[in-house]
């Protein structure tokens, strides 16, 4: 766990507050309080929390704009939204909006505990790729990595434990340079600790740089023995020159080991805006602290001494930004790049990244930024760029080097420094591109000598993503979200309004009427197999799946499904799976010739057959499918759509089934012929039989490998093969 998670509750309903907060406390957390969406933001600005407990009702502003407001400008934060309203488009459009969750009203506070231990897991899992952060695993943003001196000065700090003091304006972007010189250090898997002198109590910023009375809770006692805590934390102090004098005077004695406290922090950052010369000469600040940094003083300067790099500056931003599928990449008008240029950037590379966000948010949807589009105080900038402003260039050809090196730093970046992948994006001979690398002085990382895997590694989502639809057979409008999970997890669906949960396993299969259903306890899901089916062919092994009562149909195929996990990308994970290898032949239906069978024999790669013989317009079809990765699925089975007879339809809806079934969504045929649409396969209908089996043949939780012979069979035939299958499986 990370060490002291900082909470802020935004509710309110005064009893509810008053119990998490009483929970949290007593659980270790740092917990403030806002009764409103306004509060909150005012607070999030000044010192921004680990994450966000918001109410989606608040009076004023609603926390879907508060939410919206949140990851707009602070992408790091992490948010549970709360609803004593929970509805699947809630949910959704929470999701869509970066919540890590969504928790309904009434909720336990079991329930509500483990929901906030899962965001810092999740944190700590991902602390080396903080999402919405300018900071890759080792890098320094691209404004940094055309710093000379700033680069070299952050690789030697990362190579020692020395006390750090970075000094810069408002906004340079000290605490990137700190994060990476932790990240890059050999304590990076230490908690951070960010702390601002500013805005935080004494008595809070000395609990965390001087010993005191362990806490007695279940949660810190269970820190004490797993996570540095306070063995080793590495705290960063922002505004040091705010920090009271009485703490100033024995932070001095603590970092030279003099103070009759124990000093906690295995390593010391500061930062401040102001010139602390100046205040010492004032008696404003602790001479003797200020002296324990001078020879580790990491100077940062302002965005206007460097202002020839804005335009490629602003074009990595844009392009990262496309890259989180936030927004296509504008094109920057000539006139609006120069003024941008011009203006002093008081806040420096902090309020560049706030207009270009703002610009994003509210510009031009043609693709272009106009001069009209930024604001007015930037357009009517007239401030001469200084020739000594301009950086070391002092010729034509000094300045385009500058430019060139830029640019090999942006689209290695771009490519995760694949020298392989920058040279084929940019089009250049792979020597030609190593002589440039050498003559600008640029290294590549070092491997890390890891082998492939000679078994298949285990597989998630990187991030969460949602999709909205109707069910087909209860026609209500329905959705699903989908989580990533930890190596060992499985397929698991849950519950949005209870949060109770169902593996994707056998054993919780209820019925198999029409579709496959799954339900344990009180909580169930229906038509379950289109999305199995590519979770199944895309080999994603963890996953949480937070849905209604039924999945949506979406057009009656699974290449919607598809397009979702591919926009929530792929990440490989440490574990390793088991193919199922079948050994023997197994068999379930009767030896008829007529009747519908489906058996499974051994075969050295995963190959599905299926056989029908039915009424016109479908007539006698068959199609066998070959896994050759997913693609091969995407194009082959994926879209083939479900499908029925007039007659049954009408029987079905009778029965309560089939109310989501349009002409949309759905094959209607009738007449010995297609009624609603054009087939997308000559055989489209043997095809969707195939789909329908790889999405049941998912729930024995592992890949198997063998040849699957089918005729005429449904739901009922695969479930009835799977439990043959899985009673001769080892234990």
């Amino acid at each position: 766990m990370l060490a002291n998670e900082r909470v802020l509750i935004v509710d309110d309903e005064k009893n509810i507050v008053s119990s998490l907060k009483d929970i949290l406390s007593d659980e270790g957390y740092e917990v403030s309080v806002a009764e409103d969406g306004l509060g909150a933001l005012k607070m999030i600005q000044s010192d921004p929390p680990d994450l966000v407990l918001l109410d989606i009702w608040l009076p004023g502003m609603d926390g879907i704009e508060v939410l919206k407001t949140v990851k707009t400008y602070h992408p790091e934060i992490e948010v549970l939204i709360m609803s004593g309203h929970g509805t699947i488009d809630t949910a959704v459009q929470a999701t869509k909006l970066g919540a890590f969750d969504f928790i309904e009203k009434p909720f336990s506070l079991d329930q509500l505990t483990e929901s906030v231990e899962s965001v810092f897991k999740e944190k700590k899992k991902n602390q080396r790729t903080l999402e919405g952060n300018l900071l890759n695993q080792e890098d320094l943003p691209l404004c940094f990595e055309m710093m000379v001196e700033v680069k070299k000065a952050t690789q030697q700090a990362s190579q020692n434990n020395k006390p750090i003091f970075l000094l810069g304006e408002k906004g340079t972007g000290k605490e990137f340079i700190a994060h990476c010189i932790h990240r890059r250090s050999h304590q990076s898997d230490h908690p951070f600790i960010k702390l601002n002198c500013a805005v935080r109590q004494s008595h809070d910023i000395q609990s965390h740089l001087f010993s005191k009375a362990k806490r007695k809770s279940s949660r810190s006692k269970k820190s004490a023995k797993q996570s540095p805590g306070s063995q080793g934390s590495v705290v960063y102090l922002s505004n040091i020159e705010s920090l009271d004098k009485d703490l100033q005077e024995k932070l001095a004695q603590g970092l030279k080991g003099k103070s009759e406290s124990e000093f906690l922090p295995a390593r010391l950052m500061i930062s401040s805006s102001r010139n602390l010369k100046v205040l010492t000469a004032g008696e404003q600040f602790n001479p003797e602290l200020l002296g324990l940094f001078n020879n580790t003083l990491l100077e940062i300067p302002p965005l206007r001494d460097y202002s020839h790099n804005i335009p490629i500056m602003v074009k990595d931003y844009f392009e990262e930004c496309a890259e989180k599928g936030k927004f296509p990449v504008p094109v920057i008008e000539e006139d609006a790049l120069a003024a941008l240029c011009r203006y002093d950037w008081p806040e420096n590379v902090k309020e560049l990244r706030s207009v270009l966000d703002k610009i994003l948010i509210t510009g031009s949807t043609c693709g272009k930024i106009s001069l009209q589009e930024l604001p007015q105080e930037i357009q009517n900038s007239r401030r001469t760029v200084n020739p000594d402003e301009s950086g070391p260039s002092e010729t034509f050809q000094e300045a385009e080097l500058t430019w060139e090196k830029g640019f090999i730093i942006h689209h290695l970046r771009k490519n995760r420094w694949d020298l392989e992948k920058t040279c084929k994006a940019l089009k250049t001979d792979k020597k030609l591109f190593q002589e440039k690398l050498k003559r600008h002085a640029i290294r590549l990382p070092e491997s890390n000598g890891k082998q492939p895997s000679p078994l298949p590694l285990q597989r998630t989502l990187k991030r969460s993503v949602v999709l909205c639809g109707s069910g087909l057979h209860s026609g209500i409008k329905t959705g699903l979200i989908l989580q990533p999970l930890p190596p060992g997890s499985g397929i698991i669906f849950g519950d949005i309004s209870s949060g109770k949960t169902i593996p994707a396993r056998l054993e919780n299969v209820q019925s198999t009427d029409y579709s496959t259903c799954l339900k344990k306890g009180l909580a169930s899901v229906a038509t379950i197999e289109h999305i199995m089916a590519v979770l199944h062919m895309y080999r994603i092994t963890n996953l949480l799946i937070k849905i209604g009562d039924e999945a949506p149909v979406m057009d009656g195929s699974a290449k919607d499904f598809c397009t979702l996990i591919e926009d929530g990308e792929f990440e490989e994970q440490d574990g390793i799976y088991d193919e199922i290898v079948i050994d023997k032949t197994y068999t379930f239906g009767p030896k008829d010739e007529n009747g519908p069978v489906i058996s499974i024999e051994p075969a050295e790669t995963f190959t599905v057959s299926y056989y029908m013989k039915y009424p016109e317009p479908i007539g006698t079809q068959d199609h066998t499918y070959v896994f050759k990765g997913e693609s091969s699925f995407k194009n082959e089975i994926a879209p083939a759509r479900t499908f029925g007879f007039m007659e049954d339809v009408a029987q079905l809806t009778k029965m309560g089934f089939a109310s989501g079934g349009k002409l949309d969504n759905f094959i209607l045929l009738g007449d010995k012929k297609v009624l609603n649409t054009k087939l997308r396969f000559e055989n489209e209908f043997a095809r969707h039989k195939i789909l329908d089996i790889l999405g049941d043949f998912y729930l024995l939780g592992r890949p198997i490998r063998g040849h699957i012979k089918a005729h005429r069979t449904g739901h009922t035939q695969n479930i009835g093969l799977l439990k043959k299958i899985q009673e001769n499986l080892p234990a």
